[in-house]
């Protein structure tokens, strides 16, 4: 593809309804790995606010379309852009910059709903307003300075800044959460099973659910797909609350907890339910297992065709 023919096509992208980041930062990227712009600008700063001008846009436009670009393919170790990420450039940023911060197991959780577009960028500026480092030399994108002397101070500036942000409550529920959800699915705990496929999107199958997995058991026993829906629970206050109410289409229900809250954990939730602890090295044991539950056919059936749909991508 020449240079004019990405001009043009980007042109096309500045008068058209429908604009997709993802097509207008593949066609930057290739311009800049390519130097296609060598010959005719001084740089492809230069060029690409000469482009910017030709289609009557602000260069902030093009910019943020390429920084989300860089940063969707740092987040997914993918070659090339999907064109149908329902994502927003702002989202991938958001959190691309959370990614830096973050804990591992909340910066997975958090990177992958992303992608799949269920968090809002209303809600990542929430999440990235948790883990955004406090000043001490640290650029204006969350990246530590290229002088070594300024690195460690700036290092020691975000470890500091992250201690203090641990001690609050609210970031250690957090964190917390998302390491439960995160070692849930990761099924390390349930044992006997073929294939398991974790599904975060449960809002609207109520109950308080963070997520459910659909398990299919090693044969002979692969008779049918089970489902298993999880709560978790990161502090005793809200355990004292908890309204254990899940849908009848599950199959079996347990809650997560930390370690330390695992006995009340026990003597709290319906008999039904299992209870899950997690242990140092973050992985879920099992303190109390699950009892199969009862499950409404016409249930079931509208629960399994709601998650091919999302399988599918079809919601």
């Amino acid at each position: 593809m020449t240079l004019t023919t990405i001009e043009a096509e980007l042109l096309e992208y500045a008068q058209g309804e429908t604009r997709r980041w993802q097509h207008v930062a593949a066609l930057l990227m290739r311009v800049e790995q390519e130097k296609l712009w060598q010959g005719h600008a001084t740089s492809f700063t230069a060029w690409l606010e000469a482009i910017a001008r030709r289609a009557d846009l602000q260069e902030s436009v093009f910019w943020r379309a390429l920084s989300a670009g860089r940063a969707y393919l740092r987040l997914t170790g993918a070659t090339r852009l999907d064109m149908s990420t329902p994502v927003s450039a702002e989202s991938v940023e958001l959190v691309d910059k959370i990614a830096r911060h973050a804990p591992r197991a909340v910066r997975d959780q958090i990177v992958a709903r992303t992608l799949q577009g269920e968090l809002s960028r209303a809600a990542l500026r929430e999440v990235w307003a948790t883990y955004r480092p406090a000043p001490g030399g640290l650029t204006a994108r969350g990246r530590l300075p290229e002088e070594p002397a300024a690195q460690e101070a700036a290092a020691s500036a975000r470890l500091a800044a992250w201690d203090a942000q641990k001690r609050l409550t609210s970031s250690r529920e957090q964190v917390r959460r998302g390491e439960l959800m995160a070692a849930f699915q990761a099924a390390t705990w349930l044992d006997g099973c073929e294939q398991v496929r974790a599904e975060s999107r449960v809002e609207a199958l109520g109950g308080g659910l963070a997520s459910v997995l659909i398990v299919r058991r090693e044969r002979p026993q692969a008779r049918r797909l089970e489902l298993h829906g999880l709560w978790t629970c990161a502090a005793a206050p809200a355990l004292a609350d908890f309204p254990f109410e899940a849908p009848w289409a599950m199959d079996f229900v347990w809650l997560a907890v930390p370690a330390a809250l695992a006995s009340s954990a026990v003597d709290r939730a319906p008999r039904m339910a299992g209870v899950l602890a997690l242990d140092r090295a973050r992985k879920l044991v099992i303190r109390r297992a699950a009892q199969k539950r009862p499950v409404g056919m016409a249930a079931r059936i509208e629960l399994l065709s709601m998650l091919l749909e999302r399988v599918c991508g079809w919601r």
